[in-house]
């Protein structure tokens, strides 16, 4: 083409995009349909500009990328989601290596939960630009949680974390996949101490007590807060269970001072006694002010099966209570200090996932529960003659043959799985007698 019939560079356009911001953003205070309709404009005229404005866009690049930016983050935040990604889409074709474009279009589509390989591929290319970009990072752990990828969730928390100093809030993200991460929770604690957070702290140990078991930790918790009923009746019934009913006296003595109308007293009182029909004396009585656990609640009860039970008496039909039980015991996988916590949930006749898929003695237990011993004998024979090292099916034959009368085998199956590895800490006081 001749020189004399090419057109320079517009010298309006720009400004006149920058009008169109300026307006818009003021609109989006006062009158937000106008808003939308002012910052739609912006897109449209880069759209189809013609060559001078083309000459224009090109010479003033980045003024362009940032008004584009910031009209689509403003029409996000008026809720103009599938527009505003328009107009990252726009930038990314002007600059494809705009970090913020690549992200906001990922975080856009997370939050509508649409699109989600395109939403993943955008944050991915994200932190390619940007290796240290924690916020695409929480975004693809919170994809995968949603798609219950949990190893990939948790992988990408974990990265994130060496890139912010916000740590507790992703820590909260893996443990929502896995409570029982111990990680996670040595972290926080570790957090919650350095910071003087006593109470967050002591609440970290008693979960960490419950999931290894350990006085030790619930001692440190007492340390932090030697009032904390809940560490106290954790002692107590830690103590009750190893056989030291005296030691574990003055706390049971020292909860009911401080806390005189707690419900687990009666409980931890019948330990004490030897008397377990007073647990239907007390869930008769229980209030009905309670609500529903939240799933740290939860979490402890699972290493507490008189409060599971009663959790399960007052909340066992909600949906919501099943849901969060089913997630806590996928999550904590096969543990067999559970056990105790099954046998609450097959009583409530409960019908579990996770608890079918991560304890194939199920139905033996069920069987057992139920008083019909011969069922679950046959169960466990035919089980320990398919798997001569399943601790449970060993433990269960102990039961079975203590209750009918014959104590040497009782005594040879307990030991044996005892060896198998099951935990000495939840052996039925029945079978006391029993353990050298």
């Amino acid at each position: 083409m001749p020189l004399f019939g090419r057109k320079g560079p517009s010298t309006a356009f720009i400004p006149m995009l920058k009008d169109l911001l300026e307006q818009g953003r003021n609109e989006a205070k006062t009158n937000p349909g106008n808003a939308k309709i002012t910052l739609r404009k912006i897109h449209r005229l880069i759209s189809d500009a013609d060559q001078s404005e083309r000459m224009a866009i090109e010479e003033n690049k980045d003024e362009v990328i940032r008004i584009l930016l910031e009209a689509g983050q403003l029409l996000f935040e008026l809720s103009d989601k599938d527009k505003s990604i328009d107009y990252f889409e726009k930038v990314k074709e002007l600059d494809p290596k705009n970090v913020n474009a690549w992200y906001e279009v990922g975080r856009i589509l997370v939050s509508q939960n649409i699109q989600i390989p395109y939403a993943i591929v955008n944050l991915k290319k994200a932190i390619e630009l940007d290796p240290k970009n924690y916020k695409a990072m929480i975004l693809l752990g919170d994809l995968h949680r949603i798609r219950h990828e949990d190893s990939e969730a948790i992988k990408w928390y974990r990265e994130a974390m060496k890139y912010t100093d916000n740590k507790i809030e992703i820590l909260d993200k893996i443990l929502s996949v896995n409570p029982n991460d111990l990680e996670a929770l040595e972290e926080k604690l570790r957090f919650y101490t350095a910071n003087g957070m006593k109470e967050e702290a002591a609440k970290i140990y008693l979960q960490l007590a419950l999931a290894k078991n350990s006085i030790d930790l619930v001692d440190e918790g007492l340390k932090l807060l030697p009032n904390d009923t809940n560490l106290l009746k954790a002692k107590a019934r830690m103590l009750i269970s190893q056989g030291k009913k005296s030691e574990a006296q003055q706390f049971v003595e020292k909860v009911e001072k401080l806390s005189p109308e707690d419900p687990e007293l009666i409980l931890l009182k019948a330990q004490m006694e030897e008397k377990p029909q007073v647990e239907e004396e007390l869930f008769g009585e229980m209030g009905e002010e309670e609500n529903e656990p939240e799933e740290s609640e939860l979490l402890i009860s699972l290493y507490d099966p008189i409060t599971l039970r009663r959790y399960l008496r007052k909340f066992g039909n909600s949906e919501t209570f099943k849901e969060k039980l089913e997630r806590l015991i996928s999550s904590s996988g096969r543990l067999l200090n559970l056990i105790p916590s099954i046998e609450e949930i097959l009583r409530f006749n409960l019908d579990l996932k996770s608890v079918r898929e991560l304890f194939p003695e199920v139905d033996g237990i069920k069987s057992y529960i139920l008083g019909d011993k011969d069922s679950s004998e046959k169960f466990f024979n035919n089980l320990v003659q398919k798997d001569q090292k399943n601790p449970v099916a060993w433990y269960y034959k102990a039961r079975i043959a203590y209750e009918k009368g014959n104590k040497n085998a009782a005594k040879n199956f307990l030991a044996l799985a005892l060896k198998l590895g099951y935990p000495r800490d939840i052996i039925d006081p029945s079978l006391s007698e029993l353990v050298s």
